[in-house]
């Protein structure tokens, strides 16, 4: 009969995942955790509750939004049953100011012989805002949100048959850039960005449809020039800043769908549908929705593509595969 008993190795294991976090070890905090569809990460923000693929994709960004993060665990206790541990952890944060008291609770399940983070509980004594003197994104809908709230004029944009394709695009690690350069030399990098992705979405025939700091969403009427857009971004992006160090780099989504209009303007599930799959993207990275990959593959390179995979996407029933495009 299996027995709760105190837990050494789990008891390392998140110790080092603490380790890792207050590193900004990227690799080693995301790949930490399962990726099971019932995986569950619950903040101190009301909005804080992620499932399934959205944990990895939001907490990703949330990380980008502070940088490496300063958190010491002070004291952790952690058991195990079987296939199941879990921990609970005081933690103590090195923010500006005096340093402030968390908690944390983690449970962990066995999974090919390595033990998983399923679910995470963070909470800090005051608000995000009040903690952090900053908000942060808790959810991909606030990726859209601004944009969509205008709800844009995609007129321009649309194909004959009415559909449209929209890409987002943002700098990933944009905060911890902002910290190093100082906030002058950040404006200066954020317009000269801006004005290269104009640039070089007019050469591809599309609209600059809203900006939002270092975000953006671009509308096209072809899905081909769409994903030479994105190429081509990531070139003059890759030109234009690899002075810097560490360099910029800039995470695309691409979508295309029916274009739903709304008195004189056009939105809807298109721009969601975009916004999500542009939140899983890495940086430096162009992925794309399979309704893109079907409507460039005949006129381009099968090896443009990388393997695809399947996804949840928040918000959009059923699972859908996206796929990375080859590095130009």
């Amino acid at each position: 009969m299996r027995r709760v008993e105190p837990s050494e190795e789990i008891r390392r294991v998140v110790e080092r995942w603490t380790i890792a976090i207050a590193a900004g070890d990227e690799e080693a905090y995301l790949g930490r955790l399962s990726d099971h569809a019932g995986t569950l990460m619950i903040g101190t923000d009301p909005a804080a509750w992620f499932r399934g693929s959205e944990t990895r994709a939001i907490w990703a960004r949330q990380m980008q939004e502070t940088g490496a993060f300063p958190v010491t665990a002070t004291e952790i206790q952690a058991w195990e049953e079987g296939s199941v541990g879990w921990a609970g952890v005081k933690e103590l944060i090195a923010w500006e100011g005096e340093p402030l008291e968390s908690r944390a609770s983690y449970i962990l399940h066995l999974e090919r012989g390595e033990w998983k983070v399923v679910h995470v509980h963070w909470s800090f004594p005051r608000s995000n805002l009040e903690t952090l003197g900053r908000s942060l994104t808790v959810s991909l809908d606030e990726l859209e949100r601004t944009i969509q709230r205008e709800r844009p004029d995609l007129s321009a944009s649309l194909a004959v048959d009415g559909t449209v394709t929209i890409m987002f695009t943002d700098i990933v690690d944009s905060t911890p850039m902002l910290a190093r350069l100082g906030d002058l030399a950040w404006l200066e990098v954020i317009r000269r960005h801006n004005g290269l992705i104009e640039a070089v979405t007019a050469e591809h025939g599309g609209t600059v449809a809203g900006t939002q700091g270092d975000g953006s969403m671009l509308a096209f009427s072809s899905a081909r020039r769409a994903v030479a857009c994105a190429q081509a971004i990531q070139l003059e992006i890759e030109r234009a800043f690899g002075d810097l160090a560490p360099p910029i780099r800039v995470r695309i989504g691409i979508h295309t769908g029916d274009a739903i209009k709304e008195a004189d303007q056009y939105t809807g599930s298109t721009v969601h549908f975009a916004a999500r799959v542009a939140g899983l993207a890495t940086g430096g990275e162009v992925l794309v929705s399979s309704a893109v990959r079907e409507l460039v593959r005949a006129s381009t390179p099968a090896a443009m593509f990388l393997e695809g995979r399947d996804v949840e996407l928040k918000g959009i029933a059923g699972r859908q595969r996206v796929y990375p495009l080859a590095p130009a």
